[in-house]
């Protein structure tokens, strides 16, 4: 039996209980939905005595709610209340309400089956969301938006905006419309035969459900993996499914989840052959979407039942509910059930032999059948395919009218109908020709935009080399000004420390010409500290002078197999010795955490030591600064720790230096590579370590990246090339 997922609007609103754009609520029985609806209505009579209350923004997101009740259960007394809830909204200008109002109204029109009625409404909606400060409403109203296309039979449409809509809905934490919309995009995946992935859609579906603990939704998601692993020929599977949703549905007593649940359970029986349950769930749908107004699910029962006694050679009533579903179907526009009506009709044609009816029903099949699955990509693919189906459908039908001519006309009118056979697989022939013809005119067009777009890419390229060179140009500038900055400081200290010694010399003389040795003294001592500070600062300027020789310096020094696990261990124990000797009370803790499967890797030792050491050395001294904070806060418990790992990960091998000091604030990290910045103390670093460390991984082909995180330290990380 050919069974059809239900539309994703459809499985969408079923659960959706006060959220179809960001309004959250839980799901509701029809009971408490009945006395939702009452209570809401005595609150809104209560703050309707207030002679404001059309300006009172608690009533009308009351109002709103109320609204959306009536959306969801009984769609035609919801249209004259939010008539005037969105008039209301207007007259107190409060946007959000009237956003809430239009797209309620949409979602009422939706659930009658009006989906192009419903666009206006979503639209109008959307564009008042976008232009609040919070745009928290305009997730679910691209969701809703993206649902109509999908009804409509616009795949490509919807799946563009059912994306806008996760992505919005994540960044927003939004967890209900992110699961709705992959619901919905699990339901294009399921039209288009994407079974795996529909089914992997719906999973992810479900467990944001479970992780919600909404029941009325999870019996969607049990719901719709059924639906996949019937059409994936599991019906034992499916049932395991539909069994626990059903029975979660008759617990909530809501007649959307029965009427949902029991359309799948019917068509599972009939893939099990047992029609007496299949009859009995289809009728079942069938009254509770009659009575409820769902005209999708109204239209896909019915054609099911259809199904189920045409298979049973009761044609006469098939023909009878599959008309009816077909006129529902056409109703609402909805092109999968026009699809499904068309085809079961065609072949109720067939049986009976009324040949040209089945042939005019059957292109109406095939014509809804190509718009579900009409992306410009496919249809290229498969044109010629879809007209050869089509000419041998045609052939098939015409041979088998004029098998029966034979048997009544005599043997006169076989030979006419062997010419008719001629004719036709002439006919069918100049189609494919064309068909083909049209073909090879659309690969000469791709041909002649693929030379288009090579151009293109040549003149990009030349661009970008200018971008490149002047980007070159402004990185030279960035370096000379760092260059005069750094070097300029300690110059200036040079300078005037210079100059003030000249005057203390002058006052030395005068105390000595005095007779005044103690003064002079003093002042000598004084000369003896502004000495020691020029030759300070002088060393500091000669510091920055080697870094940026290092800096520029062009090792000549040649590739070997090298272990990196020997290589890191030395290099830890190296830093931790030096920096103990110069301070004698330094408490860090160090591990390793070497692979030992590590193979070598070609690179120059002598190198890759000084980068390792110079972020060996800034992990400690930042993680020691930590713990000086900790003390100075009395938090004495603070540990400095410092950890090296290698890892080989697929060709390359990994070295990471962790620490846990304070982290590197968010806006510093992507300037720690750049000549002279730097976020130690002043005189306690060029800026240049992490700049030279930089430049010496790239020379090996590899990268070298940081992860961080304020106040729980930092992992700088080596990535080599094992093939360098």
């Amino acid at each position: 039996m050919r069974y059809s997922v239900k539309t994703s609007f459809e499985l969408l609103k079923l659960n959706l209980i006060m959220l179809i754009a960001g309004i959250i609520f839980l799901a509701p029985t029809v009971g408490v939905w009945a006395q939702s609806v009452q209570s809401l209505q005595e609150e809104l009579a209560i703050l309707s005595k207030n002679a404001n209350y059309a300006k009172d923004t608690i009533y009308l997101n009351k109002a709103n709610e109320l609204g959306f009740l009536l959306a969801e259960t009984d769609p035609d007394s919801a249209f004259p209340f939010l008539e005037k809830q969105i008039e209301l909204c207007r007259k107190a200008d409060f946007k959000k309400g009237e956003s809430d109002a239009l797209k309620i109204y949409g979602n009422a029109l939706q659930n009658k089956g009006d989906f192009k009625g419903s666009l206006s409404y979503y639209q109008d909606a959307l564009q008042i969301a976008e232009s609040l400060p919070e745009q928290q409403l305009v997730p679910g109203i691209l969701n809703n938006i993206g649902l109509v296309n999908y009804n409509l039979g616009n795949y490509a449409e919807a799946l563009s905006k059912f994306y806008e809509a996760i992505i919005g809905a994540e960044n927003s934490g939004n967890l209900y419309v992110k699961a709705a919309a992959l619901n919905n995009i699990a339901s294009i995946y399921f039209e288009q035969e994407k079974l795996e992935e529909a089914k992997t859609k719906y999973r992810e579906m479900l467990e944001i459900y479970r992780k919600l603990e909404n029941q009325g939704r999870m019996i969607l998601a049990y719901n719709n993996i059924g639906d996949v692993e019937l059409k994936q020929n599991r019906p034992l599977e499916a049932l395991e499914n539909l069994k626990i949703g059903h029975r979660s549905a008759l617990d909530l007593e809501s007649p959307e989840f029965i009427e949902m649940t029991a359309r799948t359970l019917a068509g599972i029986y009939a893939a099990l052959d047992s029609t007496d349950k299949a009859e009995l769930f289809y009728k079942e749908s069938i009254a509770i979407a009659e009575e409820k107004g769902y005209g999708v699910p109204y239209a896909h029962s019915l054609i099911g039942l259809a199904e189920l006694y045409y298979n049973l050679g009761n044609y006469d009533q098939a023909f009878e509910l599959a008309n009816k579903g077909l006129i529902e179907a056409q109703r609402m526009g909805q092109p999968m059930q026009l699809r499904n009506a068309n085809e079961l009709l065609a072949k109720i044609h067939e049986k009976e032999g009324n040949f040209p009816a089945a042939l005019e029903k059957f292109k109406q099949f095939k014509q809804f059948s190509d718009s579900i699955n009409n992306t410009q990509g496919r249809r290229l693919a498969t044109a010629l395919e879809s007209e050869y189906e089509f000419s041998k459908k045609t052939l098939e039908l015409e041979k088998s009218s004029i098998r029966q001519r034979w048997i009544i006309f005599s043997t006169g009118i076989g030979l006419l109908t062997f010419v008719v056979i001629l004719v036709l697989v002439y006919q069918n022939r100049n189609r494919l020709n064309k068909a083909y013809n049209s073909l090879k005119e659309k690969n000469s067009e791709i041909e002649n935009k693929n030379e288009v777009l090579e151009n293109t890419l040549t003149q990009l390229k030349s661009a970008q080399q200018l971008l490149i060179q002047s980007e070159k140009m402004a990185s030279l500038g960035e370096l000379t000004a760092g260059i005069a900055h750094e070097i300029q400081n300690p110059l200036n200290f040079v300078n005037n420390f210079s100059e003030l010694s000249m005057d203390m010399l002058e006052d030395i003389n005068q105390e000595i010409d005095k007779g005044d040795l103690e003064e002079a003294k003093l002042l000598t001592a004084e000369l003896k500290g502004n000495l020691s500070r020029i030759n300070n600062h002088g060393k500091r300027a000669g510091s920055i002078v080697k870094g940026m020789l290092e800096h520029s310096r062009k090792t000549d020094g040649k590739k070997e197999l090298t272990d990196l696990n020997r290589l890191a261990e030395e290099c830890l124990k190296i830093s931790f010795q030096v920096l103990r000797t110069k301070d004698k009370i330094l408490n860090a803790e160090y591990y390793l955490d070497l692979e030992s499967t590590l193979p070598k890797a070609p690179i120059v030792s002598q190198d890759i030591s000084r980068v390792l050491l110079n972020l060996i050395n800034n992990a400690i001294f930042f993680c020691t600064q930590q713990k000086s904070e900790a003390e100075a806060k009395h938090a004495s418990e603070f540990k400095p720790q410092v950890k090296v790992s290698t890892k080989r990960c697929l060709d390359r091998i990994l070295i990471s230096v962790h620490d846990n000091g304070p982290g590197i604030p968010e806006q510093n990290k992507d300037k720690i590579f750049q000549p002279f910045f730097t976020t130690k103390p002043a005189g306690k670093g060029t800026g240049l370590g992490l700049s030279l460390s930089y430049d010496i991984v790239k020379a090996h082909g590899g990268e070298l990246t940081v992860e961080t995180k304020v106040g729980e330290g930092s992992t700088f990380t080596i990535s080599l090339p094992l093939d360098a």
